[in-house]
């Protein structure tokens, strides 16, 4: 019997780096940089050091670093390979990595320091990996060292379907979903960038957000060096002040980030000095972008500022608000489908089904979770949708944040948003649904102030001024409010910070 051949495409970390010249500057991270051409030598070098420490065709590699051009040379080495690059978080708590080691299975863990440093040694609670797991470390002084010597790897072709890198679903309404995506995805990764967002290889792109959240290592990493652009990573925890020292030294012209982020450069008043700086223009996802705020940036900044809706599962920004436009837009190569077209008509909220070209190909060993979320070659977020009367699309938040409070419905996110809007001292807060001593849902209110008592008289007039289903029946300042690593507000821990309340 004749085999039938299984097709084969560009391997997708040399697909990335196929086309921009040798001498271009491809990676900066602080006052270290490397150009397109080593890029290349040294991504192969790295692939033939995985190869050498047996890794396998599917073989998963994950790198546990601090953003730089060691992290982007070794997950690109992966991919290089043909295993499955999956970037961590390096500072997940000791229990996160004991269950992400068993649930990922990797076979090979790229780690900053030794795997014998006691955790008080070093840096990131990560590098404490459990004694089963050491012998798999690899630390990146050893990894330097050997690919000095080995020499490079011919990328192999491989299948379109092939598994090349997992991320992770935020974990902001359960525990994090492991993504898993094809070589495929890579070869159209910068389409929404270029065609989109305007950008090219004379940009410089710089994300607060680090390389393990799927929106900086798509949008900047990935589309970046497929693009031929500069990308620029700061290995330090963002914050506002680390986020305008660095652009302030590295100069994008773009730069990604979140809106919980652009707030806090608003209230430390760095906002204006970005533009100095050389950026262009910014770009806010990962998190809903309240139109108070993009109003507010661009007044202060005095820069545009693009708004963009993506996932893990969608990998790109599939739904795009440039400045003028009503609503949030298919982006090039998108199809939107609502789920419920009476309920979109009709102007009630919808979930979507999203199609695009880098949809992911499921999740890592979770079959129900891929059955709901993926159908029908579409991925159907959680997330809610009203039609705009400009044929777009507005964030009428997840289905966890409309909840029916005495019969009518609440939409938590628009509440937690009008009575914390310019209040000053009031730095950031959000409604919850709280059940009170009857189990009877009520609405709570959290807020991180800079003095609580000068801010309750103003929260309470506004309080008043809603509708009885509307108004908080809690008040309770918080030193922070719970947040993922990546920035998105965790919404159901609220409830059990309320004194005598369980989580």
């Amino acid at each position: 019997m004749q085999r039938l051949s299984i097709p084969r495409i560009q391997n997708g970390a040399a697909r990335l780096l196929a086309s921009a010249d040798d001498s271009h500057v491809a990676i900066v991270c602080r006052d270290e940089h490397i150009g397109y051409g080593a890029l290349r030598d040294a991504v192969a070098r790295t692939a033939a050091v995985w190869r050498a420490h047996g890794l396998q065709p599917g073989g998963r590699v994950a790198v546990c670093l601090p953003d730089g051009i060691e992290w982007a040379v070794a997950w690109l080495g992966a991919v290089w390979a043909g295993g499955v690059a999956v970037g961590v978080n390096p500072r997940l708590t000791p229990q996160e990595w004991q269950g992400l080691l068993e649930s990922s299975g990797f076979d090979l863990i790229v780690t900053d320091t030794p795997p014998d440093l006691t955790p008080d040694a070093a840096a990131d609670v990560t590098t404490d990996t459990p004694p089963a797991w050491r012998s798999r470390c690899i630390a990146t002084d050893t990894v330097r060292r050997e690919r000095l010597a080995a020499r490079p790897l011919p990328a192999p072709p491989m299948a379109p379907e092939a598994p090349a890198f997992w991320v992770f679903s935020s974990g902001s309404s359960g525990p994090p979903k492991a993504v898993v995506h094809t070589h495929l995805a890579l070869h159209g990764i910068a389409r929404i960038s270029v065609e989109r967002l305007g950008l090219g290889a004379h940009d410089r792109l710089f994300s607060s957000s680090r390389l393990f959240f799927t929106y900086p290592l798509v949008n900047v990493l990935l589309a970046g060096l497929a693009m031929g652009a500069t990308v620029l990573l700061d290995a330090s925890w963002p914050s506002a002040a680390t986020v305008a020292e660095t652009v302030a030294t590295l100069r994008p012209t773009v730069l990604f980030s979140v809106p919980s982020l652009y707030r806090d450069l608003l209230q430390a008043g760095l906002a204006a000095g970005l533009h100095r700086a050389g950026v262009a223009r910014c770009v806010s996802a990962g998190e809903a972008l309240p139109a108070r705020l993009r109003e507010a940036w661009q007044q202060q900044a005095g820069l545009p500022m693009i708004d963009g809706y993506g996932n893990a599962e969608t990998l790109a920004l599939v739904l795009t608000a440039l400045p003028g436009d009503d609503g949030l837009q298919p982006s090039p190569g998108v199809q939107v489908q609502p789920l419920d077209p009476a309920a979109a008509a009709a102007g009630a909220p919808t979930r979507l089904l999203l199609h695009a070209a880098t949809l992911a190909a499921g999740y890592h060993d979770r079959p129900q979770a891929q059955a709901e979320a993926f159908r029908d070659g579409s991925f159907c977020p959680a997330d809610l949708f009203v039609r705009s009367a400009g044929g777009g699309w507005r964030f009428a938040g997840r289905e966890d944040t409309l909840v029916k409070i005495r019969g009518r419905w609440v939409d938590l996110a628009d509440l937690g948003e009008r009575l914390g809007a310019g209040l000053p001292g009031l730095r950031e807060a959000a409604a919850a649904c709280v059940p009170d001593a009857d189990g009877v849902c009520a609405v709570a209110f959290f807020y991180v102030a800079d003095d609580a008592a000068a801010v309750q008289g103003p929260l309470a007039e506004r309080i008043a001024a809603l509708p009885p289903h509307e108004r908080p029946q809690w008040l309770h300042c918080l030193p922070e409010l719970p947040r993922t690593a990546t920035g998105k507000l965790l919404r159901r821990q609220l409830a059990g910070s309320l004194p005598g309340v369980a989580p």
